[in-house]
Protein backbone atom coordinates (compact mmCIF):
# COMPACT_ATOMS: atom_id res chain seq x y z
CA UNK A 1 0.00 0.00 0.00
CA UNK A 2 1.42 3.45 -0.88
CA UNK A 3 2.39 6.03 1.69
CA UNK A 4 -0.28 8.56 2.66
CA UNK A 5 0.37 12.24 2.14
CA UNK A 6 0.10 14.65 5.04
CA UNK A 7 -1.74 17.90 4.37
CA UNK A 8 1.05 20.41 5.05
CA UNK A 9 -1.34 23.24 5.91
CA UNK A 10 -2.97 21.08 8.58
CA UNK A 11 0.43 19.94 9.87
CA UNK A 12 1.30 23.57 10.61
CA UNK A 13 -2.02 24.28 12.32
CA UNK A 14 -2.66 21.20 14.49
CA UNK A 15 -0.61 19.18 16.96
CA UNK A 16 -1.52 15.70 18.18
CA UNK A 17 -2.01 15.24 21.91
CA UNK A 18 -2.96 12.22 23.96
CA UNK A 19 -6.62 13.21 23.92
CA UNK A 20 -6.91 14.51 20.35
CA UNK A 21 -5.54 17.59 18.60
CA UNK A 22 -4.81 21.08 19.82
CA UNK A 23 -5.21 24.21 17.71
CA UNK A 24 -4.77 27.98 17.92
CA UNK A 25 -7.80 30.20 18.29
CA UNK A 26 -8.85 32.44 15.41
CA UNK A 27 -9.26 36.25 15.28
CA UNK A 28 -5.94 36.99 16.96
CA UNK A 29 -3.65 37.85 14.03
CA UNK A 30 -4.24 41.43 12.93
CA UNK A 31 -6.44 44.49 13.51
CA UNK A 32 -6.04 43.99 17.24
CA UNK A 33 -6.46 47.68 18.17
CA UNK A 34 -10.25 47.57 17.95
CA UNK A 35 -10.52 44.32 19.89
CA UNK A 36 -11.01 44.43 23.65
CA UNK A 37 -8.18 43.36 25.94
CA UNK A 38 -10.46 40.78 27.53
CA UNK A 39 -11.19 39.18 24.15
CA UNK A 40 -7.50 39.07 23.21
CA UNK A 41 -6.67 37.49 26.57
CA UNK A 42 -9.39 34.85 26.15
CA UNK A 43 -8.11 34.00 22.66
CA UNK A 44 -4.58 33.36 23.97
CA UNK A 45 -4.73 29.71 25.11
CA UNK A 46 -4.89 26.79 22.71
CA UNK A 47 -8.10 24.83 22.25
CA UNK A 48 -9.03 21.25 21.45
CA UNK A 49 -10.31 20.35 17.98
CA UNK A 50 -14.05 19.71 18.21
CA UNK A 51 -15.42 16.18 17.82
CA UNK A 52 -17.23 17.18 14.62
CA UNK A 53 -13.89 18.18 13.00
CA UNK A 54 -11.79 15.37 14.47
CA UNK A 55 -12.36 12.95 11.57
CA UNK A 56 -11.32 15.48 8.93
CA UNK A 57 -8.18 16.42 10.88
CA UNK A 58 -7.23 12.76 11.30
CA UNK A 59 -7.58 12.29 7.54
CA UNK A 60 -5.33 15.27 6.87
CA UNK A 61 -2.73 14.06 9.41
CA UNK A 62 -2.66 10.28 9.02
CA UNK A 63 0.66 9.73 10.82
CA UNK A 64 0.03 12.15 13.67
CA UNK A 65 -3.00 10.13 14.70
CA UNK A 66 -0.92 6.96 14.90
CA UNK A 67 1.52 8.73 17.21
CA UNK A 68 -1.39 10.05 19.22
CA UNK A 69 -2.91 6.58 19.52
CA UNK A 70 0.47 5.16 20.55
CA UNK A 71 0.80 7.81 23.27
CA UNK A 72 -2.73 7.01 24.47
CA UNK A 73 -1.91 3.30 24.66
CA UNK A 74 1.29 3.99 26.59
CA UNK A 75 -0.53 6.28 28.99
CA UNK A 76 -3.29 3.76 29.65
CA UNK A 77 -0.79 0.91 30.02
CA UNK A 78 1.14 2.94 32.59
CA UNK A 79 -2.11 3.74 34.39
CA UNK A 80 -3.13 0.06 34.44
CA UNK A 81 0.26 -1.04 35.74
CA UNK A 82 0.09 1.52 38.56
CA UNK A 83 -3.40 0.25 39.46
CA UNK A 84 -2.11 -3.32 39.54
CA UNK A 85 0.80 -2.30 41.77
CA UNK A 86 -1.62 -0.60 44.15
CA UNK A 87 -3.72 -3.77 44.31
CA UNK A 88 -0.64 -5.89 44.96
CA UNK A 89 0.39 -3.58 47.81
CA UNK A 90 -3.10 -3.75 49.31
CA UNK A 91 -3.07 -7.57 49.19
CA UNK A 92 0.42 -7.62 50.72
CA UNK A 93 -0.66 -5.33 53.57
CA UNK A 94 -3.80 -7.40 54.15
CA UNK A 95 -1.69 -10.56 54.65
CA UNK A 96 0.62 -8.83 57.14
Amino acid sequence: MPKLKTNRGAAKRFRATASGFKRRRSFRNHILTKKATKLKRQLRPTAQVDESDYLSVTRMLPYATKKSAKRRRQYHAKDKSSQMMTQVKEVHHAKS
